[in-house]
């Protein structure tokens, strides 16, 4: 079975549903109503406690987690020397902390398994930078780093954790608008388009499904050329 943070966003609905296109049993968590999942709670990531108790509800009603995926995640934009402390750990506590209170979760009895497929949502932003991402960018670069070294640790353990950095894709965080449009489109992504949520459920799947079992520590990136 499987387990999905941030499901209720654009990113998670697809997941979710591609997860379970391919015969997982699926749970997500957010901290809004989401209704992709058979089971979903409303969950803060950055709560470990609460964070916990899901993993534990999920395992008790569905069995052991097999996969999961941590796409919770939010953020600030804006001058960086405008960038608020509260601004500022918000988006490390939800996007880099909660990445690692879901994975610490379930790393229990993956261990004990000696098997499992961790699957992190970081961002071409963590990859490249961004200017007025700063918050963001370090948190998602965080995300990979934290993505590596797990991978190193757990890997001869059984469990393969890799990541997937997402460029401009419609559902997202980078979407159209005033500072994202059409114009900007042409300008900075050599595909000529947005990403589909579709496209990075796919590599989601690749590193969940049994194709994945020789990646270990790798970044996937669907972004359309931004980062090459």
């Amino acid at each position: 079975m499987a387990i999905v943070s941030g499901a209720s966003g654009g990113l998670g609905v697809a997941i979710v549903r591609r997860l379970a296109a391919g015969g997982f049993a699926v749970a997500g968590c957010d901290v809004a109503p989401g209704d992709g999942a058979p089971l979903h709670v409303e969950v803060d990531v950055v709560d470990a406690d609460a964070v916990g108790a899901f993993v534990r509800r999920v395992e008790d009603e569905l069995g052991p987690v097999a996969v999961v995926v941590t796409a919770a995640g939010i953020q600030r934009t804006g001058p960086s020397e405008a960038v608020e402390a509260e601004d500022w750990r918000a988006v490390v506590d939800v996007n880099l902390t909660g990445t690692w209170n879901v994975i610490q979760a379930v790393l229990p009895g993956m261990l004990e398994r000696r098997t499992g497929r961790v699957v992190t949502i970081s961002s071409e932003v963590g990859l490249a930078g961004l200017e007025r991402y700063a918050a963001y960018a370090a948190s998602k670069g965080g995300v990979i780093a934290l993505t590596k070294a797990l991978a190193r640790e757990l890997a001869p353990r059984g469990i393969c954790v890799n990541s997937v950095a997402p460029g401009p894709i419609e559902a997202g965080m980078l979407v159209r608008g005033p500072s994202y449009d059409d114009g900007w489109l042409a300008a900075n992504v050599p595909v000529g388009r947005w990403g589909r949520p579709e496209e990075v459920a796919a590599c989601v799947a690749l590193l969940a499904g049994e194709d994945g079992g020789y990646f270990a520590g790798q970044v996937l990136s669907p972004n359309g050329g931004t980062v090459i």
